[in-house]
């Protein structure tokens, strides 16, 4: 009981601080882009993202890396078709703006529909029984405008200790108020077969929640198997062609010549370098006579007929290839664009494949200086490369 009086107390003096205090939430960087994400494939299923926090792809430039950019990925790799993730999010949103966003989303138009509550909102709610009330009138109204079959998954509300800059006794009586709120939000998702609540938890080998890619990585690969449960013929394989069904023509780099084809991969190679923040990047082709480079930005003088050892790696096999410091591969120590030219210090790749199979290509990131390379972007760089494949099938 005293500890309640004592938190009814501390709310004022939390609510005064976070006006006069510089906020560390406040200085990070927030995406530019559209918000929509796509994963390409089949029969895309159609997500809709909404919230504060955790929507709004806080902490990371582009909404590519951000939560939906990651869900997309997780989902496509998952359900082995296409993912599209529409997001409306603001850092202010509340429930009551959550619900108006509901109203006016058609959401008959998707197949899922994701929350991400709290955001600043979790900082000025004291009462548990108006979050009981708001939330139960959330959920009500996407009960009524779901047109029946959308299924809703509610992430649970983050520690903010990395978002805040508050005294510890206040930010315990913070986080819990969070902890509060989820147990209220599990509760009221349990007794709704169309609500799935989604625990929100920390990266393994860490214990504070901080907003970066690798974060979001980490909460789509939680969330998504969630998902796609409820989305139908989960990874399902592809029906096999029949036997009698003629072969696949070899691929011929006469699609490369095109101008939406080279447009297209053009884009791709520029999202390449901005998205992992690489001196450079490259969408490559080869044939069994040489290797060439459709675009490149930002890497010096390569000379084509000295591709091989670097290309070649990607295009031997169908998975990533990733040297964090060539200079510590002795396969590549020598080689004329790590001594000079380029002087390539990282390279990560992605095999691109024709339509009948054959690996031809690489969407390619480099960097001057060594790096290391998170493991939750190989989803990222896979995406581009199946960007690159959809490009070159185009007639």
């Amino acid at each position: 009981m005293l500890r309640s009086y004592a938190a009814l107390l501390a709310w004022p003096i939390i609510t005064l601080w976070l006006a006069v205090y510089p906020q560390r939430w406040r200085a990070l960087i927030a995406p530019s882009d559209d918000p929509r994400a796509e994963a390409i494939g089949p029969d895309p299923d159609k997500v809709l993202l909404v919230g504060p926090g955790k929507s709004s792809g806080l902490g990371v430039h582009t909404h590519e890396l951000g939560l939906g950019g990651h869900l997309a990925r997780e989902l496509s790799a998952l359900t082995r078709r296409g993912c599209s993730v529409d997001i409306v999010s603001d850092p202010t949103m509340s429930a009551a703006d959550v619900g108006v966003v509901v109203n006016w989303a058609s959401l008959d138009r998707f197949d899922a529909l994701v929350l991400t509550l709290g955001g600043g909102e979790v900082l000025r709610f004291r009462s548990l029984f108006g979050w009981r009330r708001n939330l139960t009138a959330l959920l009500d109204t996407i009960r009524d405008s779901g047109g029946g079959a959308l299924h809703t998954f509610l992430l649970g509300i983050a520690p903010i200790d990395e978002f805040v800059s508050l005294p510890a006794p206040l930010l315990t009586i913070v986080n819990r108020n969070i902890r509060n709120l989820n147990k209220i939000s599990e509760q009221l998702c349990s007794s709704r077969p169309s609500v799935t609540y989604v625990p929100t938890t920390a990266r393994a080998g860490t214990t504070a929640i901080s907003l970066d890619s690798p974060t979001y990585a980490h909460w789509a690969k939680e969330l998504a198997p969630t998902v796609a449960a409820e989305l139908a013929s989960v990874a399902l394989p592809p029906a096999s062609a029949a036997s009698t069904a003629p072969a696949l023509a070899r691929f011929d780099g006469s699609s490369l010549t095109k101008a939406s084809v080279s447009t297209s991969l053009t884009a791709i190679m520029n999202s390449a370098r901005v998205l992992f923040d690489t001196t450079g990047a490259a969408v490559t082709f080869h044939d069994q006579e040489a290797h060439w480079f459709t675009s490149t930005s930002g890497v010096g003088d390569m000379r084509r007929d000295e591709a091989g050892a670097f290309c070649s790696r990607a295009f031997t096999t169908r998975s990533l290839v990733v040297l964090e410091d060539t200079l510590k591969d002795e396969r590549f120590a020598e080689h004329p664009w790590v001594v000079r030219g380029p002087r390539i210090r990282f390279y990560a790749g992605y095999p691109i494949a024709a339509p009948n199979g054959d690996i031809v290509g690489a969407v390619c990131v480099f960097d001057t200086g060594p790096r290391r390379f998170d493991l939750s972007h190989e989803t990222l760089l896979r995406e581009l490369a199946r960007r690159a494949e959809s490009a070159i099938r185009r007639r």
